[in-house]
């Protein structure tokens, strides 16, 4: 919850969701849980494995060179 008028929430999106006109008073505490249960956890596949973050240094290395 943020200290504002609306009680607006964060929330993960999905990438077709992100958009011009996208607002933050379109996600607030009256629709945070019906969103979650219609939508499911956007985040199970980012926090579930994980990613080898040395693996990806490296990457991010070889493709800027330093």
């Amino acid at each position: 919850l943020r200290p504002k008028p609306g009680a607006t929430v964060s929330m993960p999106l999905h990438w077709d969701e992100v958009k011009p006109g996208l607002t933050m008073q379109q996600f607030n505490i009256k629709n945070a849980v019906e969103r979650a249960r219609s939508e499911g956890d956007l985040f199970k596949g980012v926090l579930e494995k994980g990613i080898d973050l040395i693996k990806t240094i490296e990457k991010a290395k070889s493709i800027f060179d330093v």
